[in-house]
């Protein structure tokens, strides 16, 4: 089961996955639920939660995909003998290769523990995290596709521009991009090793003004996500 109050998303979402059932309304029909998903931005989450508290089942697992908003917050709202889980979602789970990290509450048993995992480990990998860091997974892994794939995009635009064809272009940068990551994962090398292998470095000018960007939107957003 599925529910918005955007109908063009719901919509949207039953002609992808035939398999769900849309509803715009929260009612009794969601008591049987073993998991319930909250994807909504943390202003909102704490009023709906006071509106589903009353068809929530007894054994219902709250899974909260938002940041900001606490495992004790949560069960303050719902019940403190609740299974409630956090995850904060990455976007590659779109492909099975998202970086997802989880907080199991005190609540939450055991068994409850492994169905979840076995739900959610063909989406990526799934680390089990303390509560506390799940903002700054929120800023760097959650949100850290937008800091690149901009680039990617710019980087393949630019090479059809020098006269590669799109398919060409794209056949480049990504495997490219791949490579460089596994540069730095498999590598043992330190980052600045890593940036020496290539003696040209065209951008090297603007490198300071990028990381003051970074530091500057990236830790203001996550004061903004702690305070």
């Amino acid at each position: 089961m599925v529910t918005d109050t955007n109908p063009d998303v719901l919509k949207n979402l039953a002609e992808k996955f035939p398999s769900i059932e849309p509803t715009n309304q929260v009612d009794e029909s969601m008591s049987n639920a073993d998991f319930l998903f909250i994807s909504l931005h943390p202003p909102v989450v704490g009023e709906m939660l006071h509106n589903i508290v009353p068809f929530l089942g007894e054994k219902t697992t709250i899974v909260s995909l938002a940041p900001k908003i606490k495992i004790a917050t949560i069960n303050q709202l719902t019940g403190a003998s609740r299974s409630v889980i956090r995850m904060i979602p990455n976007a590659a789970s779109y492909v099975n290769e998202g970086y997802n990290p989880v907080v199991f509450g005190s609540s939450c048993p055991e068994n409850i523990r492994k169905k979840f995992t076995e739900l959610m480990v063909a989406l990526g990998q799934m680390p089990e995290v303390p509560e506390e860091m799940l903002e700054a997974y929120t800023v760097i892994t959650a949100m850290g596709p937008t800091y690149l794939w901009f680039q990617l995009a710019e980087l393949i635009h630019l090479a059809q521009t020098f006269g590669l064809t799109q398919k060409d272009a794209t056949d480049a940068v990504l495997p490219m991009a791949e490579g460089a990551a596994k540069i730095m994962k498999k590598s043992d090398l330190t980052p600045e090793a890593v940036m020496d292998l290539v003696p040209v470095k065209p951008l090297a000018d603007k490198e300071e003004a990028i990381r003051e960007m970074y530091n500057g939107s990236l830790t203001g957003l996550y004061e903004k996500l702690t305070s």
